[in-house]
């Protein structure tokens, strides 16, 4: 089925081909629809055995439109009960043999010709659950670098409360630790700014598949850039693309109970059934796509979806190298190294910001 969207200013509606109306919603308070002060309450500290839940009411309603829109965001599988979901299926063989080494992301900024061996302050965007982040510290500061300040920002406060308390763990008080909420896929915002020190470069760190799992990462990247100073620098990684006879075993990682769980758990928040809901995973271009296709009508609050409807619920995106490289050049960095071995699916590449991000 062909599916239009129209927005009004209290009505979003999807329609066929033929015209007739297949979701309708509603929202007649203003302050959820934007026009007013969004109230944002934060949840009381959960545990993994609570229920599912959202972040607050912002997130929620920004999710239901996204369902009816057809498109999720990846970042709503990080938040509220989600991100115990996701700290669960992190710790896991399967996403711990998709991660890029912490050892060569390391290696890979200390041998790059613009690193500062006296950087100490560290901001990193999109920590997860804080193990990797934990090992790449560990890493950067064996090899001499003296990281003794850290930023963690997310998009989740939840699992930004998971990551810290991993950190927290780990270095046991010999690291000082700040988070902060942003939205990287948003506008720039002065996070970064008011945590830096007085003087001397940031390194900023966006590793793993945060990078890929943006809905638009050129926006990200520049968004990035114009947060940080002339000279501040970036260690980013990202998955390759697998080659025709690959595809298969790098798609075994989204065959798991672990990751179905946590590709559906957005959806879990908003009320819906996982026993209603099939997961199916294609490889198209490069991306991983996630699509849900409910067995049955749902009905969440005002929001009302037939069954048969069908919506993309998560993306992840592999480069070749050359594209990746050119993202970053074209969203305002200069590229000091790039490292990717023969053996490899990942790359890592060390920039710095330009004078003047685009």
């Amino acid at each position: 089925m062909s599916i239009d969207a129209m927005r009004t200013a209290d009505v979003f509606r999807l329609t066929s081909c033929d015209g007739s109306v297949v979701v309708e919603t509603y929202c007649p308070d203003d302050s959820i629809r934007g026009s007013g002060p969004v109230p944002n309450p934060r949840l009381p500290r959960a545990t993994s055995t609570m229920s599912v839940h959202d972040e607050n009411v912002l997130h929620r309603h920004t999710l239901l439109r996204s369902i009816a829109a057809g498109q999720v965001p990846l970042k709503f599988a990080y938040v509220g009960s989600a991100a115990y979901t996701h700290d669960r299926y992190a710790r896991t063989d399967d996403y711990a043999g998709m991660m890029a080494s912490a050892e060569r992301e390391s290696d890979a900024f200390l041998r790059s010709r613009c690193c500062d061996p006296t950087v100490a302050d560290l901001a990193e965007i999109g920590p997860g659950n804080g193990e990797h982040s934990a090992a790449l510290l560990a890493a950067l500061r064996a090899k001499g670098l003296p990281i003794r300040r850290y930023l963690g920002v997310d998009f989740s406060s939840t699992l930004l409360d998971i990551s810290r308390r991993t950190l927290d763990d780990r270095f046991e008080g010999d690291l000082a630790i700040d988070t902060a909420q942003w939205d990287a896929e948003s506008s720039p915002a002065p996070v970064i700014e008011q945590w830096r020190p007085a003087a001397g470069p940031v390194l900023v760190c966006l590793v793993g598949g945060t990078l890929g799992n943006f809905e638009n990462p050129l926006h990200g990247l520049r968004n990035i850039a114009r947060m940080l100073h002339p000279g501040d620098l970036l260690l980013t990684s990202a998955f390759l693309r697998p080659n025709s006879g690959a595809i298969n075993s790098s798609m075994s990682a989204y065959r798991t109970d672990e990751f179905r769980r946590a590709a559906l758990e957005p959806m879990l928040a908003v009320g819906m059934n996982a026993s209603d809901l099939d997961l199916s995973i294609a490889y198209q271009d490069g991306i991983f796509v996630g699509e849900v296709t409910l067995r049955k009508d749902a009905h969440l609050g005002f929001l009302r979806l037939p069954r048969g409807y069908s919506f993309r619920c998560f993306v992840s995106r592999r480069f070749d190298p050359g594209e990746f490289v050119g993202l970053l050049e074209k969203a305002g960095w200069s590229i000091y190294k790039t490292d990717v071995e023969p053996d490899s699916d990942h790359i890592t590449v060390v920039a710095s910001r330009d004078e003047e991000p685009l």
